[in-house]
């Protein structure tokens, strides 16, 4: 590798990396909310940390097109500055020439993201969804609390939930009996989940018995001043064995296998166009940063503007906004095309006009 290339990528990628590890610092406050909601389900150190981990593919398809661009911009800023660029160019060194290390770079790091995009963050999204799910049906209270989690049908739960989910008080628990279309309840003062074990004080529980006549209906009505149970036992009985996925979660290949699904349901192929749109998107503007990074950088005055980064400022918020309208519109594919596709030519055509002042000595 030529000596030039070294002292560029090195100066690159140094920058990239700091900026990376700075977003995901940054960004995981953004997953706090899910992290507590780990914990608070009493989950032990270690798949708190590993769910924490997993968070971090959600990350880094939008952390590395901004590191791209902040490390381009400082890149030929710096060598702008310290007049290295008019050394290079007075030694017959063009701005072609700087630029294929940093453009090479930029594709291969295109490449990285899109393995992230299409591979690894379903993959990583479909297991931290498992622990989550995992560690929330342990608790039967939790169960209870999230209806869509329940394999009861038509029921009603009111309860207050405190000491993080392990505690629960004035419980009213009503479920409808599908033997004999009968409405059945439980009440409760407090339920407390301890070591795998459930107990439970000043329980009532009212329940009725099939009759042939439609005049009255023989209740049974049952108190317990304390009463306990299996926590994981009782879980599994309460549980859905089954939950959905979303097209967020599927590799690559699955999804595209959806597209030739003779059963698939419109909108179920129109979610999945939307969200092949995506896993596009960030590795294409991963390369397009990159570029303009390069060309907003440059300055040939003595003088220090900040033109360029006002430029990039404004370019990668278009794009953003871009793809936060297409995500509006998932369920139109012509719109999610048409707004994931619009900051490309924009940027590309940006970067030209840039260079090209450059080049002939405008600035």
């Amino acid at each position: 590798m030529p000596l030039l290339w070294r002292l560029l990528l090195r100066n690159y990628f140094q920058v990239f990396f700091l900026c990376v590890v700075g977003f995901i610092s940054v960004l995981l406050v953004t997953r706090v909310q899910e992290i507590a909601r780990l914990a608070a389900l009493n989950s032990h150190l270690g798949k708190i940390c590993l769910f924490t981990l997993f968070q971090i593919p959600y990350i880094l398809p939008i952390a590395i097109p901004i590191s791209g661009l902040i490390s381009a911009i400082l890149l030929l800023q710096r060598l702008s500055y310290t007049q290295e660029l008019t050394a290079f160019r007075a030694a017959g060194i063009g701005v072609k020439t700087l630029g294929t290390p940093l453009l090479m770079a930029a594709f291969l790091l295109s490449v990285v993201n899109f393995a992230i995009v299409a591979e690894v963050t379903p993959r990583c999204r479909h297991l931290s969804h498992n622990l989550l799910q995992s560690a929330a049906t342990i608790n039967p209270l939790f169960l209870m609390k999230k209806s869509k989690m329940l394999k009861l049908q038509d029921s009603y739960v009111d309860m207050k939930m405190t000491h993080l989910g392990r505690e629960a008080k004035d419980i009213v628990f009503a479920v409808k009996n599908e033997s004999n279309d009968r409405i059945s309840l439980m009440t409760a003062k407090k339920f407390v989940v301890h070591d795998n074990l459930m107990t439970g004080s000043q329980v009532t529980i009212i329940s009725n018995i099939a009759e042939e006549t439609d005049f009255f209906d023989s209740l049974i009505i049952e108190n317990q001043e304390t009463m306990s149970t299996s926590a994981s036992a009782l879980s599994g009985l309460m549980k859905k064995t089954t939950h959905r996925l979303g097209m967020e979660h599927l590799p690559m290949t699955t999804l595209l296998h959806t597209f030739s699904d003779p059963d698939a349901k419109i909108k179920t192929i129109k979610h999945a166009k939307f969200e092949f749109c995506r896993r596009l998107f960030f590795p294409s503007i991963t390369f397009a940063f990159t570029l303009l990074g390069f060309s907003l950088g440059m300055q040939i005055g003595r003088g220090r503007k900040k033109k360029g980064l006002y430029w990039a400022i404004l370019l990668s918020a278009l794009t953003f906004i871009c793809s936060i309208a297409a995500k509006s519109f998932q369920l139109s594919p012509h719109k999610v095309i048409f707004f994931y596709s619009l900051p490309l030519p924009i940027l590309f055509l940006a970067s030209y006009w840039f260079q090209k002042r450059i080049l002939g000595g405008v600035e």
